[in-house]
């Protein structure tokens, strides 16, 4: 008797577990297609704020969290780099520190000669300026600094740099100029990334999975003081946080970054080039970024 009463038991018990697990796969297949239908939805609204843009672009837009939410267009193209460069140049700093190349609080003078026009703070600063390898690559970051960003290219330099690319899995990104370095560009030397590659780091980040937990946080929280706030943050809410990266040069107009929503966190990155008018490809990566924030609170 007690053993049969153990074989009902066990019965139940896994027509309990069997109809809990499809009950489960059930619901996430539901979530799963609507989420889907509602990416798609996203994809024909891009399309058609796209027709209104003259110059070339790709694109990723994401739902770091939700499968099946993703977007694209030309990812694995690469584009000059521009300032966004300096995120893939902040993620092999923080390595470097790790491996013991350079300390975060070791110190550095920046002299006259190294002060470099463009964006930054530095510039107006009176040398010599004194700043730790950490400050170096916060005001890279969240000013889009050009002499800290150069400096931090003479520290490791160019070759400790892309290794450091390939390493963190970055198939795509190489760098072989110092930003403002007109004259080589001119010469077709230039550096080169692409949204699939900012995206992987930027969901890296999000996860605390790029070098460490604290590195991840740390940039993370840079991206969050960026400065220049005239793309993806331009036509959301005050109160929505974005944590990016900004990139611009003749031609060419980048933002990256990501969208922290109560409806779930996106990564927008959108890079363009041959743009012609500066306001117009602004707009156009703010109005990208605007769709994906409706498209989250709808779903």
């Amino acid at each position: 008797m007690f053993k049969r009463k153990r074989i009902i038991l066990a019965f139940f018990s896994i027509v309990f577990l069997a109809s809990f697990c499809l009950y489960f796969i059930y619901t996430e297949t539901v979530s799963c297609a609507q989420n889907y239908k509602s990416f798609a939805a996203l994809e024909d609204k891009v399309a058609t704020i796209a027709k209104g843009f003259s110059g070339e672009y790709s694109y990723i837009i994401k739902d770091i969290e939700k499968p099946y939410c993703e977007i694209s267009r030309n990812e694995n193209k690469m584009f000059p780099a521009a300032s966004v460069i300096k995120l893939p140049i902040a993620a092999v700093a923080f390595n470097a520190a790790k491996e013991g190349k350079v300390s975060l609080s070791q110190k550095f003078t920046i002299t006259a000669k190294d002060i470099t026009g463009g964006s930054g703070i530095i510039k107006t600063m009176q040398p010599p300026v004194v700043l730790t390898f950490q400050e170096i690559i916060e005001t890279m970051i969240v000013n889009s600094d050009n002499t800290a960003t150069n400096k931090i290219i003479d520290i490791l330099g160019y070759k400790y740099l892309n290794r450091g690319f390939r390493e963190l899995g970055l198939r795509r990104t190489v760098i072989k100029r110092k930003m403002m370095d007109f004259s080589n560009r001119k010469h077709g030397v230039e550096n080169y990334t692409s949204v699939s590659d900012i995206v992987f780091l930027l969901e890296k980040i999000y996860k605390g999975k790029l070098i460490d937990k604290e590195s991840s946080q740390m940039i993370l929280s840079f991206l969050g003081k960026q400065k220049i706030n005239d793309r993806i943050p331009r036509y959301l809410p005050k109160n929505v946080k974005v944590a990016h990266k900004t990139g611009l040069e003749r031609g060419v107009v980048h933002d990256a970054g990501i969208i922290f929503s109560s409806r779930g966190d996106c990564v927008v990155c959108v890079f363009t080039k041959k743009v012609k008018d500066y306001s117009k490809a602004k707009k156009f990566i703010a109005r990208l970024s605007l769709a994906t924030y409706n498209n989250l609170r709808e779903q």
